[in-house]
């Protein structure tokens, strides 16, 4: 059968070109759909960051008050350190004198009295080579009934049981006599190592973090 077009060739260009007209108002309200939505998520981004940039801001002036209240923190620090040198300066060989009397009263043999005692350290320079021989001396003068007695005495100073001690003689060793007792009196000479030192300085002093 054959086909018989009743519109007219202008009427179906018009209707084409309002379909295109429609298609290309579709795609507008599209795009500026799409672009309402992608200013919308932008803004949203751009509130997000200044939110941000403000806490930041907020904990720096926070900080910034915390340095300041801290101000002479460093200054008392170092204050603080240069006490502790000037002191470890002065006792570098503080000897614990009280300890070593007490454990030689402790110590001393029954047949031995000791009439007479005086220590003295050497005074040492921090920066300075180390003393090898010892960091004092420790002098005595006593009494014994007899020689043997006196070399227990000397065997009680460099024992293990009276530590801080290296190096003990005897000197001047003269018979005597208490009554009719015979004696010998002596002196006796020891030299203290490190161990003879306190740690007074150190257990007292606080640490600061």
């Amino acid at each position: 059968m054959r086909t018989i077009n009743l519109i007219p060739q202008e009427g179906k260009r018009q209707t084409e070109g309002r379909q295109k007209m429609l298609l290309w108002v579709a795609l507008g309200l599209i795009y500026l759909l799409l672009l309402g939505v992608v200013t919308v998520w932008r803004g949203g981004a751009v509130d997000d960051a200044e939110a941000e940039v403000r806490s930041q801001r907020q904990a720096n002036d926070e900080l910034q008050v915390e340095i300041s209240a801290l101000a002479g923190a460093e200054d008392l620090s170092n204050e603080f350190g240069a006490a502790v040198a000037t002191m470890s300066a002065a006792l570098i060989n503080d000897v614990s004198w009280g300890r070593l009397v007490n454990d030689l009263g402790r110590l001393i043999p029954d047949r031995v009295w000791v009439t007479s005692y005086s220590g003295s350290v050497n005074r040492l320079d921090p920066a300075g080579p180390e003393v090898q021989l010892g960091v004092g001396e420790l002098a005595f003068s006593g009494i014994a009934f007899d020689r043997p007695d006196v070399a227990a005495w000397l065997r009680v100073l460099d024992s293990d049981r009276f530590p801080g001690h290296v190096g003990t003689w005897a000197t001047g060793i003269t018979q005597s006599s208490i009554g009719e007792a015979e004696t010998v009196n002596f002196g006796s000479t020891t030299s203290l190592t490190e161990e003879a030192l306190s740690s007074r300085l150190f257990e007292r002093i606080p640490e600061i973090f």
